[in-house]
C-alpha cells in the first residue's frame, strides 16, 4: 500500500529553505497519490498553494497539532509517513506516534552548533545543540537525511542517535530558457550574493573582499536576502571600508534577477546546500564558493565556477581578481554550471529519492513479517 505523505515546516524567515518544501511537496504529488503539507508560520512567510497538495497554514502550537493529527489520522489503517525537519522532529512524533517520521536537517551540524528547535512538551521553539535534542523521543525515527553529503556526514557524525542517515541533495526548478541578460554598462565585475544578513552567511567576508583595494573600483557587490541580525552591523561596515556594495533586500523569482551578473559568490562554512548556487546555475553564471560545508558539491573548481579556501584571508581576494581578469571565462563556466544543475539538481529527482525512503517505511506484509 502506497503511504499517504504528510511534510511539515516551520517558517521563521522567506529563503531558500522554503522553496525546496514547497517544489518537494509539488513533484511527490505527481508520484503518490496524497500528499499534504502542515506549514507553521512561526513569522515567516505564508504557504505557497502547490496544486494538487493540500496545504494546513497554522500559525501556533494548538494549530499545529490539530493539523498534523488530522492528517496523519486515517482510517482503514493506511500507512502515513511524515516527511520532518530537524525544528519539528520531536514534536512530529509525539503528536503522530502511529506515522513514521523522516526528519530532514538542511544544515551541515556541529557538536556546539545552536539549532532552534520546537520542545515536544511546550510547543515553545527553543535553542538545543544536535546532542540536547529530545533524543528519548528521536530514538524512535527509523531514518534521517541530509540536504548534501556534508549534511549526512555531520549528522552520522554528531547526533548521537541517528541510526540511519541518507543523503538526498536538494531539487530546483531550473528556468527552461536562461533568463535574458540585462545590466547597467559600468565595467564593473558585477557580483551577487543571496543570503539573510546574518553572521553564520559570513557575508562580512565578502564586504572585505571587495573593499579591498586591488577589487574596490573593479567590482561591485550585490547582495539580495532579507535583513537579519547583521543587517545594520554589515551596512555599518559598507560605510566604515567604502566598500562597493548595494543591498537589494528580498526577491522573488531569483534566477531571472541573477542573470544581469557575472557570478555569484558565498562565504558560509556550515551551509547545507545553497540553493542560491543552482538558482545562479539556472541563470548561467557561476559560483565562487569556499570549500566548506556543501558548497564544494555544488561546484566543480574552474569547470562550473571556483572554490577558494575560507581559511586563507587573501584567496577569496585572489579568486575575485582571476575572475575580474578572465572574465570571459566565466560564460563557458555558467553553461557548464547550467548543464550540471539540468542534469542532477532537479526538483524530480529529489522527490523519486524521497519515495524511495517513503515506501521503504511501510510495515512488512503480514506473511512475510511472520517468516521474518
Amino acid at each position: 500500500m502506497v503511504p499517504h505523505v504528510v511534510i511539515t515546516w516551520l517558517s521563521t524567515a522567506r529563503g531558500g529553505a522554503e522553496n525546496s518544501v514547497i517544489e518537494l511537496a509539488t513533484h511527490l504529488a505527481r508520484l503518490v497519490p496524497n500528499v499534504e503539507v502542515v506549514w507553521w508560520r512561526h513569522g515567516g512567510r505564508a504557504a505557497e498553494n502547490p496544486g494538487p497538495v493540500h496545504v494546513h497554514e497554522v500559525t501556533d502550537w494548538n494549530g499545529y497539532q490539530q493539523a498534523l493529527a488530522r492528517a496523519t489520522s486515517l482510517p482503514g489503517g493506511q500507512p502515513v509517513v511524515v516527511i520532518s525537519n530537524h525544528r519539528t522532529a520531536a514534536a512530529d512524533v509525539t503528536i503522530a506516534p502511529n506515522a513514521r517520521v523522516i526528519p530532514v536537517v538542511r544544515h551541515v551540524v556541529s557538536q556546539d552548533q545552536t539549532l532552534r528547535v520546537i520542545d515536544p512538551h511546550t510547543g515553545e521553539l527553543v535553542e538545543r545543540s544536535i546532542g540536547q535534542m529530545a533524543w528519548d523521543v528521536l530514538s524512535a525515527v527509523p531514518v534521517w537525511v541530509g540536504i548534501s553529503q556534508a549534511s549526512a556526514a555531520a549528522l552520522r557524525e554528531h547526533a548521537p542517535r541517528a541510526r540511519f542517515v541518507s543523503a538526498i541533495p536538494n531539487g530546483v526548478t531550473v528556468p527552461v530558457r536562461i533568463p535574458a541578460r540585462s545590466r547597467p554598462n559600468t565595467g564593473k565585475l558585477l557580483v551577487a550574493a543571496v543570503a539573510r544578513t546574518v553572521p553564520w552567511k559570513r557575508l562580512d567576508v565578502l564586504v572585505r573582499a571587495v573593499a579591498d583595494p586591488r577589487l574596490s573600483t573593479a567590482v561591485m557587490l550585490d547582495i539580495f536576502g532579507e535583513p537579519g541580525s547583521q543587517h545594520q552591523e554589515l551596512q555599518d561596515l559598507v560605510g566604515d571600508l567604502g566598500a562597493p556594495v548595494r543591498f537589494m533586500g528580498y526577491v522573488d523569482n531569483l534566477p531571472h534577477r541573477l542573470a544581469g551578473y557575472d557570478a555569484l559568490a558565498t562565504a558560509a562554512l556550515q551551509e547545507g546546500f545553497g540553493r542560491c548556487v543552482i538558482d545562479a546555475a539556472g541563470a548561467g553564471i557561476p559560483s565562487i564558493v569556499p570549500d566548506a560545508g556543501a558548497s564544494p558539491e555544488l561546484v566543480v573548481d574552474g569547470l562550473t565556477g571556483m572554490v577558494y579556501d575560507p581559511h586563507d584571508p587573501h584567496d577569496l581576494v585572489a579568486t575575485l581578481t582571476d575572475a575580474v581578469m578572465y572574465r570571459n571565462e566565466l560564460a563557458a563556466m555558467g553553461s557548464a554550471a547550467r548543464a550540471l544543475a539540468e542534469a542532477w539538481y532537479t526538483p524530480g529527482r529529489c522527490a523519486a529519492q524521497f519515495l524511495n525512503l517513503v515506501m521503504g517505511q511501510q510495515p512488512l506484509p503480514g506473511s512475510l513479517a511472520a517468516a521474518r
